[in-house]
């Protein structure tokens, strides 16, 4: 079984260098100098790809300090220490954070039966340094991570960290995430036609009187956008599911860090594209400040280390998610 397991160096990709992880389920490309992204999570046995591409604008070098929304290429990024620009400890912050536009040094290992890439950053403005381990069994089709988050300065830093993993996503399409509530933020339209409203997780009212289960993804056609936080997690994990292949991407994390899971879907409405990304987050709302002050967003203390881990699985057979467990394991309803 662990003759499919491999991990290779040996390739770039539009001038990156590319780090490759693979065994007889999975195949994944990341781009340490673009972000640490991660690019590429192609499940093997299906051939379909989980992680969304932007259809018009390929990955190139990015400066420290641009605009996210005009680089936003795709894939899986990591955003610290804020989202919208703001000033945080003193500091003016860039757009979505400084970790997007930097190269991350890397180093790979491997043994008989996994492979592993271990990469870290350190941030030039917030003083932080930002680790993580990805790791790839043979056998598995999960992908794990292992998380490490050093504030190296010498004042308390205020601050959000998300995932923001961009799935491939249409009218088949369907969003489970272990939670209670949800609010719409100031983006849209929404499908409710209405913002800057809370409702109870999955089921929205429309302006119209109408129910919308927000679980279900649209067509292209609609023209839709959507932004919302999902807060009172029931439990640690999202997921979104291919109804039509019953293939689906689904993340576990630890909900004493990733207080919440926002949701960013366009449904051909922004700029005409079509995603879902799902982004686990330490809190809300989107300005750091806003939430520090009510208590929503976290500090890191000078000196201070952050450490968790982020189990990625890529799992067949379903039309729906009920739960997925620490170590990612998925429950679920079974596809017709």
């Amino acid at each position: 079984m662990s003759g499919a397991l491999r991990i290779d160096t040996d390739w770039t990709y539009r001038g990156f260098q590319a780090v490759i992880l693979e065994n007889e389920l999975l195949k994944v490309v990341l781009l340490p100098g673009l972000g640490g992204k991660l690019w590429q999570l192609t499940h093997k046995p299906s051939g379909k790809e989980l992680l969304w591409q932007h259809p018009r604008m390929a990955p190139r070098p990015v400066a420290f300090g641009a605009s996210y929304d005009d680089h936003f290429f795709g894939g899986w990024d990591e955003l610290f220490p804020n989202d919208v620009p703001e000033t945080l400890g003193a500091e003016a912050m860039p757009d979505h954070g400084e970790l997007w536009t930097l190269p991350w040094s890397f180093e790979t290992r491997r043994t008989a039966d996994e492979v592993e890439a271990q990469l870290w950053v350190e941030t030039p403005v917030s003083n932080c340094r930002m680790e993580k381990t990805i790791r790839l069994r043979a056998g598995e089709s999960k992908l794990r991570f292992a998380h490490r988050l050093t504030n190296l300065g010498r004042g308390e830093l205020p601050y959000l960290w998300k995932l923001h993993a961009a799935v491939k996503a249409d009218e088949h399409g369907r969003v489970d995430v272990g939670a209670r509530s949800a609010y719409l933020e100031d983006f849209g339209p929404p499908r409710t036609g209405k913002t800057g409203v809370s409702y109870s997780w999955p089921y929205a009212s429309g302006e119209d009187g109408a129910v919308h289960d927000m679980r279900r993804c649209l067509p292209a056609s609609s023209g839709v956008n959507e932004f919302q936080y999902l807060t009172e997690l029931t439990g640690g994990w999202c997921a979104y599911t291919d109804t039509s292949s019953g293939v689906g991407l689904g993340l576990a994390f630890d909900t004493g860090v990733f207080r919440s899971c926002w949701l960013f879907a366009t449904y051909g409405g922004w700029r005409g594209l079509q995603t879902v990304v799902l982004e686990p987050c330490t809190g809300t709302p989107i300005s750091v400040n806003d939430g520090a002050a009510a208590g929503t967003h976290r500090t890191l203390a000078a000196g201070e280390t952050l450490e968790t881990e982020v189990v990625a699985v890529v799992y067949g057979g379903l039309a729906a998610v009920t739960g997925i467990d620490a170590d990612g394991n998925v429950e679920g309803e079974a596809i017709g």
